[in-house]
This record gives structure tokens, C-alpha cells and sequence, in this order.
């Protein structure tokens, strides 16, 4: 005789099915992007729409009394000198920091991609800017700068040329744009030297035998292939350089004067201090046209292929 086993029956709970079974896949889709969606218009879409709502609005700061002004607010800051001085300001503040920037990134990103020494170190130093927050970068810089005591003050001394304190009058704004695109550039040196690594190193060896100078072996090889990434570079760090505030409140607070009030300075006096509500929303619009025009010039300046120049033919 035979013998046979059988296997316990496993009761079936039609509550277990997966709910990705039980609905389609664009709903179970749906439902995982929608706290996301949430988050977003809770904290994107809803505060820009009630700026903008705010900006065609006179408002009591007494009562929160609101009154239909159209154009009103929009008109009166750009009638005001001071938005255009400080819109001036914002874009002699973002050239400043692209440039400087810019220009840190791609030598840092050129020397790290060479091969020596102490560069995994290197690389880790590079980092720290980045990492560190805007008011330690902002502390660590008023001692840079301090006139008295400041690092910059004692190596002029030892050199015996006269001291300059570089945060007030006409170096200001040079002078915070250092500090910032010193925090800002380990981020395109990392994007550039992702990209320069996957050059590859025939075209460099080809190029040298074919007598191809620096210059032109970083025109003609090395632009093309960070030409893109560059671009994402230079429209995050002009937008970031155009809305920037903390590191100029730290620093300056808008001085002297109004020799360092950029923009988004002049939207937290009127709105925050002024409590001019409406004018204040209606200043923070030019500020967003300002930053599209910005980051655009930038982006197609570097990403526009150019034509070659037609050169003359002989008969």
C-alpha cells in the first residue's frame, strides 16, 4: 500500500491582493506621484499664485484689508529709482559671481582630471565650500575681510601695502561675489569633471601630434563636450546668484548704503520692513522676469552652436 501526503490547504483572504492588481496602472501611478503633487502645490504653486494675486492688490497692513490696484503696485516699483538701482545691482552681482564661478570650476575641474598625487584628497578639500552652510561661509569671510584682524589685513601688512576693507564702497559687490562663487563652484567642478573624464584620451594624443596648442585642444576637444553641462552650471548659478539673500544679509545687510542692495534685498525691505505688501509682490515678479532673462542669455550663449565663418574662395 501506497501512502499519500497531502499539504495543507492555505485559506485564500481576497483582502491580501495587491492593490496594484486591483486597479489600473495609470490610477496606481496616479497614486504614488500624488504626495508629491500635494507637496508641490503646497509649497510651489500655491505661494507663487498668491503672490501674484498679491501683486494686483492693495493691502492694509493694519487691517489685511485687500482692494482690486491692477497695475498699480507695478508701476509704482518701477517708477521707484531705488528697484532700478537695485536691479542694477543684481545684474553687476550675477556677472560677478558667473565669471568667478565659472572660471573656478573649470580650473579645478581641468586640475582634478589629471592625474597625481594627493588628488582623491584634493577632491575631498574642493567639497567642503559646498558643504559648509551660508552663515558659517559668511562668519569665515567677515574675519577674511576684517580690516583689523582679518587674514587678508595681515598678509597686506607683512607686505607693507595698506589695508582695504573690501565690504564697503565699490569692492562690495566683487567682494561677496567671491565669496559666493567660492561656494557654489565645487558644484560645476563636479559636473565638469564627471564630463571631462569620459573624454577620450586619443583625441588629446592626436591632437598633440597634429601640433594643436592648449588652447586649441581645449576649443576644439574639451568645449564641445562640456559645452551642455557648463550651461546647466551657469542657469543655476546665475539664478542662484540673482536670488541670493542670506549671505548678503550676513555679510552687508544691503551696505553700505545701498551699495550691496541687490533685488531680492529690496523685496524683504518692502515687504518685511516697508510692509508695503503689494509693492513687495510686484517687485518679486520683475525679480522672476530678471531671472528668466538671465539664465536664458546664459543658456543659449553656450549651448547656440555657432556658424563657421565663411572664408573666401579662390578662383
Amino acid at each position: 500500500m501506497t501512502t499519500q501526503t497531502s499539504t495543507p490547504a492555505v485559506p485564500r483572504r481576497s483582502g491580501l491582493v495587491a492593490l496594484s492588481s486591483r486597479i489600473s496602472s495609470n490610477r496606481f501611478g496616479l497614486l504614488l506621484v500624488a504626495p508629491v503633487a500635494i507637496l508641490l502645490l503646497a509649497t510651489v504653486v500655491y505661494p507663487v499664485g498668491y503672490s501674484f494675486y498679491l501683486s494686483l492688490q492693495k493691502v492694509d497692513p493694519l487691517t489685511g484689508v485687500t482692494t482690486f490696484a491692477g497695475l498699480t503696485n507695478y508701476t509704482t516699483a518701477l517708477s521707484d529709482s531705488g528697484t532700478w538701482w537695485s536691479v542694477l545691482i543684481t545684474i553687476y552681482y550675477v556677472v560677478c559671481v558667473t565669471v568667478l564661478g565659472t572660471a573656478v570650476a573649470l580650473g579645478s575641474a581641468l586640475i582634478l582630471r589629471e592625474r597625481f598625487r594627493g588628488r582623491t584628497v584634493l577632491i575631498a578639500l574642493i567639497a567642503l565650500p559646498w558643504s559648509m552652510s551660508t552663515y558659517a561661509a559668511a562668519v569665515l569671510w567677515r574675519y577674511v575681510y576684517s580690516p583689523q584682524y582679518g587674514l587678508v589685513a595681515g598678509i597686506a601688512e607683512r607686505l607693507g601695502l595698506p589695508t582695504v576693507d573690501f565690504l564697503a564702497g565699490s569692492t562690495v559687490v566683487p567682494a561677496l561675489g567671491v565669496v559666493h562663487a567660492w561656494q557654489f563652484a565645487p558644484l560645476g567642478a563636479y559636473f565638469l569633471l564627471a564630463t571631462l573624464q569620459s573624454v577620450p584620451e586619443d583625441q588629446y594624443k592626436l591632437a598633440k601630434i597634429d601640433g594643436m596648442g592648449v588652447w586649441l585642444r581645449f576649443r576644439h576637444i574639451t568645449l564641445p563636450y562640456i559645452r551642455l553641462p557648463l550651461a546647466i552650471f551657469l542657469v543655476l548659478v546665475a539664478g542662484q546668484a540673482a536670488t541670493a539673500f542670506d549671505l548678503i544679509y550676513f555679510l552687508t545687510s544691503g551696505g553700505p548704503g545701498n551699495a550691496s542692495r541687490t533685488l531680492t534685498f529690496g523685496v524683504y525691505e518692502t515687504f518685511f520692513q516697508n510692509q508695503e505688501f503689494g509693492v513687495g509682490a510686484a517687485q518679486s515678479w520683475i525679480l522672476l522676469v530678471l531671472v528668466v532673462l538671465i539664465t536664458s542669455f546664459y543658456y543659449f550663449l553656450i549651448v547656440t552652436p555657432r556658424r563657421p565663418r565663411r572664408g573666401r574662395t579662390k578662383a
